[in-house]
């Protein structure tokens, strides 16, 4: 392991019998975790995306997809409607329901086949990279279970994750397994990359993972022993550049069509809601656009968070307790601090291991697929687990790799690396199937979000929708009372609740809240005109 990955039987993958049979195993266990899913039902972005979407049964819907943004259907009047460009995500949706209908056990049936092509090529990747079968496989048993990929796996809105990681991957693949020049494998691979881009955003980064992997494991050529280091290192930088250029190219490509369909100033943006306002009767309440020091100091908790979602098995959810930080509190410090000693350790480990040019491949890996979500004005939830499934690659094959070097010191280690590492799959699998049920159904996934967040309205309001949707409406009302009494300020959630009161009859309620609406409206008008004439931003 460490060296130049060999390209192997690109049929059989040199696997023996019992590795393949180890394979299918991992494959077949990933499917049955997540059958139970097939009960779920359609989950939040599902209902506008596909379910009530008229426009996904005509050809347009699918030429509009590369024409305009992902969301152009809501209102093909006014567009952009999104800062979305992703015409193969509106394809598999067309596809999904050309052939089952509105069936949602088959839709999660086909991202969970999805996701056990993605465990394949998770093994394969992870083999080429190590030169070793049984690394490739834990690697793969790693990824499969994890529970922080549940939510990618059975929202069937949530397709763009997967579905970009296995491009990448299957890009990477190709691109190690390639001949010289522009060989077939080449081209593979930039086609690959093409769909990722088209998939997902998130992709934009991956030329980088390619000119690392060049660097560090292609020589750039035939290797003198007069050269000199400095000599060697140039040769790799020059190898690097070109091999990534025509991913770059295909990164230019993508920002012209986005630059079509979005217009230039939604170009750079990941999501729309960045300095959003939410409009109610008479006001109008801003989302704030945080400054570089906000997204500085809650940086830290966002990524501490999601390290261990990676590796704590009940940590995986459908949102996460964290917040914009805009004043300096001990949790930034003590996250910030906690990353500087988590990333030293690692590294310094890593570089004293023969397999460290493989490491820092995973390190780059994880952080260039993670580095999109980083862009925290531009995100609904600050922390998601979907933003994992491509960089958990990373963190797998790094996990699994200081395994198999751990199991290799003894006997005795590799028993008790065994039998720690079965435990951990146990957990990691029980984990994922626990999380699956919070995405039953809208009142289950905004049952957990209001949970974990009992102070975010955003969560209330949708969770007495779902309720009002199935027939509860003693439910939707307490939910909305219980968000009244946390945050007793909130003019809409009064409103809220006044029309919840008025749709079950209780009108003396209804009034009560209505005119609470009416003052907290009153108050939030007077301060922002006090506002404008103080000249306040």
């Amino acid at each position: 392991m460490g060296g130049s990955p060999p390209a192997g039987d690109s049929s059989a993958w040199g696997l023996s019998p019992r590795q393949a049979a180890m394979l299918a195993g991992i494959v077949i266990a990933t499917i049955a975790i997540y059958i139970p899913s097939l009960r779920n039902s359609w989950v939040f972005d599902d209902w506008k995306e596909f379910v009530e979407n008229k426009t996904i049964h005509s050809w347009p819907f699918i030429w509009n997809a590369f024409r305009y943004d992902s969301w152009w259907f809501l209102n093909p009047d006014h567009l952009p409607q999104s800062a979305y460009y992703r015409p193969i995500e509106n394809l598999w949706f067309a596809a999904n329901d050309f052939f089952f209908g509105k069936n949602p056990a088959l839709w999660h049936l086909a991202k969970i086949l999805l996701h056990a092509i993605v465990v394949v090529l998770v093994f394969r990747l992870a083999q080429l990279l190590t030169g070793d079968a049984a690394t490739g496989l834990l690697t793969a048993a790693i990824f499969a279970v994890m529970p922080a990929h549940v939510g990618g796996v059975v929202w069937a809105s949530a397709i763009p994750e997967p579905l970009s990681t296995a491009f990448e991957l299957g890009a990477m693949v190709c691109l190690i397994e390639r001949g010289p020049g522009w060989s077939r494998g080449l081209f593979g691979a930039v086609i690959l990359f093409a769909c990722a881009m088209l998939t997902h955003e998130s992709a934009i980064l991956f030329p980088l993972i390619v000119a690392v992997y060049v660097f560090l494991f292609e020589d750039g050529g035939q290797v003198s022993d007069s050269e000199t280091q400095a000599v060697r290192t140039r040769r790799r930088i020059v190898s690097a550049l070109r091999t990534c250029a025509p991913f770059a190219a295909v990164v230019f490509a993508y920002m012209c069509a986005r630059l079509n369909a979005l217009g230039f100033n939604l170009l750079f943006g990941i999501h729309y809601n960045a300095g959003a306002s939410m409009v109610m009767p008479g006001v109008e309440v801003s989302r704030p656009h945080y400054g570089l020091l906000a997204i500085f100091m809650t940086l830290p908790v966002a990524l501490i968070t999601y390290v261990a979602v990676l590796a704590l098995p009940a940590m995986s959810g459908p949102t996460h307790a964290v917040e914009w930080i805009t004043h300096p509190e001990p949790i930034v410090f003590i996250s910030a601090t906690a990353l500087v000693i988590l990333g030293a350790a690692g590294f310094a480990l890593a570089w004293r291991s023969p397999n460290r040019r493989i490491y820092l491949f995973c390190a780059a890996w994880g952080f260039l697929t993670i580095a999109p979500a980083l862009n925290l004005n531009a995100l609904w939830w600050l922390v998601d687990d979907r933003y994992l499934y491509a960089p958990s690659f990373g963190w797998s094959l790094a996990f699994a790799l200081a395994v198999v070097e751990i199991a290799a010191t003894g006997s005795r280690a590799r028993r008790t690396v065994g039998a720690a590492m079965t435990v951990l799959l146990a957990l990691y699998a029980l984990s994922a199937m626990q999380t699956e049920r919070y995405w039953h159904d809208d009142v289950a996934f905004f049952g957990r979000c209001v949970e974990i967040g009992p102070t975010v309205a955003d969560y209330r309001w949708r969770l007495a929708a779902a309720q009002n949707k199935a027939h509860d409406v003693q439910g939707a009302a307490r939910t909305l009372e219980q968000g009244t009494i946390l945050d007793p300020d909130d003019a809409h959630l009064h409103l809220k609740l006044a029309q919840q009161y008025q749709m079950m009859g209780r009108q003396l309620d209804f009034q009560r809240e209505f005119q609470k609406f009416n003052e907290l409206s009153a108050a939030i008008r007077q301060q922002q005109r006090a506002a404008k004439s103080s000249g306040a931003p």
